[in-house]
Order: structure tokens, then sequence, then C-alpha cells
């Protein structure tokens, strides 16, 4: 089998999105639409028919090309049969630096795994997950499918704008042309959050191959401590079993989000995190130069 580098620019959208489409439940990251919001570049590893892909989102530091995982991308999908050997050697014919995660190890033993985590229905919920549903009903929080989602965003994007990593204007504004692609495509699904007909948050998910993934969500304080993200999760996995979609809680590497994705049944999965580094001395102690003086500022 030929494999090749296709950069974004040359790609058909159309052959690339129908095999993302038709390959069982890989996850909204590799579509086109959202990897031009979320990735400063990107390419795809593929055949000349289509039958073969994984995406490959990249920057460029000293006119060398990074392999990366973009945030709010958790990780990337190799969809179709082929050799993983031939697989790593095309990439990293390419890229000399790797920095990415991978839903399956194929490009050899990974130097960490990751956990997201899907819901599974057939597991007790914890009791905080009532207690919690049931604060919110006394509370008057009302929970409704909308479709003005930016509204809901304003407030995800002014309770989490610098306080968690990655969390800049710059990202959040490619969330926010993500979430503008996604609503075009008619694969966004919005959840606010009400106090007496007033947005005090809500959740944004993203539909796509069978599952329903949660991206990001917040309330404002008081309706966060009377049980709001509780509420809109809760309406987000009945929609999704209504749908019959799995629900995929996105995962994380903070404990606290973790515990909160168990209560409701949440399931690890594991994927594969890769750091190779094959690029020229100079550039290696450049960038561990940059790192060093960014901690100190």
């Amino acid at each position: 089998m030929q494999l090749k580098i296709t950069e974004r620019k040359d790609l058909d959208v159309e052959k690339w999105d129908a095999l993302v489409s038709r390959t069982g439940t890989t996850a909204i990251f590799s579509y086109s639409f959202y990897l031009d919001a979320v990735a400063e570049n990107w390419c795809v590893i593929t055949n000349d028919d289509y039958t073969v892909g994984l995406a490959l989102p990249y920057t460029v530091r000293a006119r060398r090309k990074i392999l990366y995982t973009p945030i709010f991308v958790s990780y990337l999908e190799l969809m179709g049969k082929v050799d993983n050997e031939l697989l790593q050697t095309v990439i990293l014919k390419f890229f000399k630096t790797v920095e990415i995660e991978l839903r399956s190890a194929v490009l050899g033993a990974p130097q960490e795994m990751f956990v997201t985590q899907l819901l599974n229905p057939e597991k007790k919920r914890k009791g905080q997950v009532n207690r919690m549903l049931n604060k919110a009903k006394r509370a008057n929080l009302e929970v409704v499918m909308t479709d003005d989602w930016q509204k809901v965003f304003g407030v995800v994007s002014s309770e989490l704008k610098g306080k968690f990593s990655g969390m800049t204007e710059i990202s959040l504004q490619r969330l926010k042309k993500a979430y503008s692609n996604a609503h075009d495509q008619k694969r966004l699904k919005t959840f606010e959050v009400q106090l007496e007909n007033e947005c005090v948050g809500g959740i944004v998910c993203i539909e796509a191959n069978g599952q329903l993934l949660y991206s990001k969500g917040a309330c404002i304080a008081e309706a966060r401590d009377n049980g709001g993200m509780y509420a809109a999760i809760d309406a987000a996995i009945g929609y999704a079993n209504e749908q019959n979609l799995v629900f995929d809680f996105g995962g994380s590497r903070v404990e606290g989000v973790r515990r909160f994705n168990y209560a409701f049944g949440g399931e690890d999965i594991e994927y594969a995190s890769y750091r190779i580094d094959r690029s020229p001395r100079w550039f290696r102690w450049v960038r561990r130069l940059k790192k060093r003086w960014g901690k100190k500022s």
C-alpha cells in the first residue's frame, strides 16, 4: 500500500470526511471542519483512494514542523487498516518531533497511556449525583436544549478563561469557531441551564458517528453550587439515550473531573501518548531554553 502526506490545501475534503463518517465510532476530532478551527495547521496521511487515513495536526517552530495534539482534541484516530511499521516510517520521515495522542498505539510503544471516560449505562450512579440533581430542582434550575449556543458559550468563556491551562483568548476563539462550524453541520447540541428564564450556564456537546461528546461547560458560581452542571450533564445523557448515542465525557486529567464522570457511570478507555524527538540537537536545546524561560516568566 502506498501512503502519502497530503496538506490541507490539497485535500479532497469530501472524500476525507466520508472516510471519517463511515469508519465506525471515529470521534469528531478528525473531521475537517473541526480541525480547521482548532489546529494551527494540519495534513493527513492517506492513500490515493482515501480508504486509510490519519489526521496530523502540526505547528511550526523555527521553520520545523512539530506534530502535536491541539487543545480541544483528546486524540486522533487511524481509520482503515494499514501496516503500523509503514505508517510509522512515513510519519517519522516527515515529522522529526512528535508530541501527539492517538486512540490506539499505532506508532509503537507509547511513552504514556491516558484515559477518557465513556458512559456505561449499566453502571449504577453514585448517590452524590441524585443528591445534586435534587438540589438543582429545589433551586428551580431548569435545563433546556437550545439552538442559541453563543449564549451558553459566553458563560463558559467567562468562567473558564485564565482559570485552566490553555484557556486563553486565542484558544477560546478557536473553540468558538469549532462550535460555529459544528452548528453549521447541525452537529452541535447545547444544554442551557436557566434560572427564571435567565441563562446561568450550560454545556456544549457535539454529535458524530453514534456518539455525543461533552466538549465544554460551566455555570456561574451560585448555579454550580446548586447542582447546575449535574443537571446539564444529566439532560445530555438523557438526550444521548433517547437517540441511541454513546455518551463521551471527554475525559480529563484533573482528578475532581474524573470523579465527577465516574459518579455518573463513566468508564475509562485508554489512548496512547507519544513523545518522539529526532530533531537536530540545536533545535532541542532552543526548545528546552524557551520552556525554561517560560516557567520563570
